[in-house]
Parts: C-alpha cells; sequence; structure tokens
C-alpha cells in the first residue's frame, strides 16, 4: 500500500485537471492520493467526491507563509472535507490580498524594466506569487530567464519587489489545526534560512521526509529528526505536471508501509 501526499491540479500550479489525477492514480497502483494545491481546498473538495475503496482521496492543500524572509510551506491534511467552507473564505481573502500585490508588481515592472505584463493569468491563478509573475514574464515573451528576473527585478530589494503579505508558520498550522486538520512542514530540504526545529517549535505535526530534492542522507536525518520529535513523517512527489524536471512523477515518491498506517492512523482512518 501506497500513497503518494502532495499533488497539484489546474487550480494551483498544475496542468492536470483533478479527474486526471485520479486516473493516473489509478493506473499507477497508489492506494491514496493527496491533492495539495497551493493556498485553495477547490481541486481537493472535487477530488474528494471521486474517492473511492480502491484509491483514497485525501483532502489537502500546501499552505503559503513567511518566515526570516523565505517560503516555508505548511502542508495541511484533514479527514474530509466537511466544515471546510470556513477556511476556504479565510484563503480566499489571503489570495485577494496576494492579487493586490501582484497588480503592484506589475505597475512596479512597467515602470523600471519596460515589461507590459498582461494580467489575465493573475485572475485564472488560485494564488499568485512571485515565481507566477516571474513565469508569465517568461511565457508572454520577455528573454529574461527565472534567476534573472528574480536578480535584476523581484528579489528582495529589487526595484519590482512589494513585501509579502504571507503570513507566519505559527498562524498557519493554527488555522489548519482550527479546522481539523494535521499541519506537516513541507520539503525541508528546502529550507535556507531557518532549521526546521524553528518550524516544529510552532506545533507542526509532522514532517515531509520524502522528498524529491532530497539528498544522500536527507530522508534518514528527517526520519531521525521526527521521531526525536515525536512527530510522524510524510512523503510525496510534488507533482506539477508530467516530465517537469522542478518536481517528481506522480507515484514516484510515496509513503508506504507502516508510515502510512500510522499517517492514516493520526488522520483519523480506521
Amino acid at each position: 500500500m501506497k500513497a503518494d501526499l502532495h499533488v497539484h491540479t489546474i487550480h494551483s500550479d498544475g496542468v492536470c485537471y483533478v479527474g486526471e489525477i485520479i486516473e493516473l492514480a489509478k493506473k499507477r497502483g497508489l492506494a491514496a492520493v493527496a491533492v495539495t494545491d497551493h493556498d485553495v481546498l477547490q481541486g481537493a473538495l472535487e477530488a474528494e467526491k471521486l474517492s473511492t475503496q480502491e484509491l483514497k482521496v485525501i483532502v489537502g492543500l500546501e499552505l503559503s507563509t513567511e518566515y526570516k524572509g523565505e517560503s516555508v510551506h505548511i502542508l495541511g491534511y484533514f479527514k474530509d472535507g466537511s466544515g471546510l467552507e470556513a477556511f476556504e473564505r479565510f484563503l480566499a481573502a489571503q489570495r485577494k490580498n496576494r492579487l493586490k500585490r501582484a497588480y503592484k508588481i506589475r505597475d512596479r515592472l512597467a515602470e523600471h524594466f519596460n515589461i507590459d505584463l498582461d494580467m489575465g493569468f493573475a485572475q485564472e491563478a488560485a494564488s499568485v506569487t512571485r515565481g507566477t509573475i516571474a513565469r508569465e514574464i517568461i511565457s508572454q515573451g520577455h528573454p529574461y530567464t527565472q534567476e534573472e528576473i528574480f536578480e535584476k527585478m523581484l528579489g528582495n530589494g529589487r526595484a519590482a519587489y512589494i513585501p509579502s503579505t504571507k503570513m507566519d508558520p505559527e498562524t498557519g498550522i493554527r488555522k489548519i489545526h482550527e479546522f481539523g486538520g494535521l499541519a506537516v512542514l513541507a520539503h525541508p530540504v528546502l529550507l535556507k534560512n531557518s532549521e526546521p526545529e524553528e518550524i516544529i517549535v510552532f506545533g507542526i505535526d509532522g514532517i515531509e521526509a520524502i522528498y524529491p530534492a532530497n539528498t544522500s542522507g536527507d530522508e534518514e536525518r528527517f526520519r531521525r529528526l521526527a521521531s526525536r520529535h515525536g512527530l510522524f513523517i510524510t512523503g510525496g512527489s510534488d507533482f506539477h505536471a508530467p516530465g517537469d524536471s522542478q518536481h517528481g512523477e506522480l507515484a514516484e515518491f510515496v509513503l508506504s508501509g507502516r508510515d502510512l498506517e500510522i499517517f492514516f492512523e493520526r488522520l483519523g482512518f480506521d
């Protein structure tokens, strides 16, 4: 029995529709899949309706927070989608604030770099981040790499930089708990300005120990860290699109065996 607990759909920055994710998960022999779009529950709630005995669908999301000047993502997992309407309203307010920020960035890009960015994408995206904007600059034909865009335009202190409106990890974890969910530190291997222990003290429940960007020894290090603090572990591909070199393929990185049983127990599944 295996599960991919970190998957994105068209509802955030993935390219696959919910139905496509479900069919692919079945084809690849998963027992469970968690839809964890960025800052939105719509895809997960849609996917939950397709849950079967063959493939259990777990309602989740990947919550964007900020700590020490860097993004810290918190995965939230819920036993089911009931009672999450108020959480979705809260998330919608967060997305609205980020949309306002995106338009301010657009104005600065025009003023300082003569980039006239068509903002149609921002109306369709569940969450607009600097990464989203950078990808759009490139896709709309401007001759920059993502690294150049951050280095020259969107990085901290650059001319088109607007401070984030993201919540801090403690608030994000508290919100997930408020609605009955489990909070998991996503891809701790990507943290640069802080250590996982700094986030653990905010009340995290688990650590994503199995992840595509891990290098030799990382998984074991995170397993030991989880054990030391009485936390469970999770794992997933962070699937966004087939052939995406930045993330894993669906079902390529999974949680299985006793690790998965513990996760199900903590979530309240029989």
